[in-house]
């Protein structure tokens, strides 16, 4: 069974969405088909985001935050949804694609108070929530 495109879409394209994007590469190979965009792109990239990235190996330091609009060509055959606020969003265009769409509604660790480390703390939980959720998709693809 082969692999599909992916699309992850969250609100800016600075935590959850790059987080996906490189973590379906982590999963699947440095060339499985993986893109990610925001409904609303942030200016930059989030640091603690690269900073428990950077500890799977991942460096996502030069990521740059796309919208939709910027993602291109060819389309993709999954769109999966990170945030309850780029739902809709993401449902229309996988609507207009001919995409297969899911929801995977992970919080956004950005909005967790506390300090530096407890801050940290709420980005590894996100990172491992976005991995398992992968880890789960494909374990039901696999017995489907």
């Amino acid at each position: 069974m082969s692999l599909p495109s992916v699309l992850f879409v969250c609100g800016r394209n600075a935590i959850r969405s790059p987080m996906g994007e490189a973590l379906w590469r982590e999963s699947f190979g440095a060339d499985a088909p993986a893109r990610s965009c925001g409904v609303i792109p942030a200016a930059f990239v989030d640091g603690f985001m690269v900073t428990v990235m950077q500890e799977l190996g991942e460096d996502l330091s030069d990521f740059s935050p796309v919208s939709l609009a910027g993602v291109g060509e060819p389309p993709a055959s999954l769109v999966v949804s990170l945030s309850t606020a780029a739902d809709r969003t993401a449902k229309e265009y996988a609507l207009k694609t001919g995409a297969e769409f899911l929801a995977w509604p992970i919080p956004d660790p950005s909005e967790t108070p506390g300090s530096r480390e407890e801050r940290l703390d709420a980005y590894r939980e996100t990172r491992d929530a976005i991995r398992a959720r992968i880890r789960d998709w494909n374990n039901t693809r696999k017995s489907a």
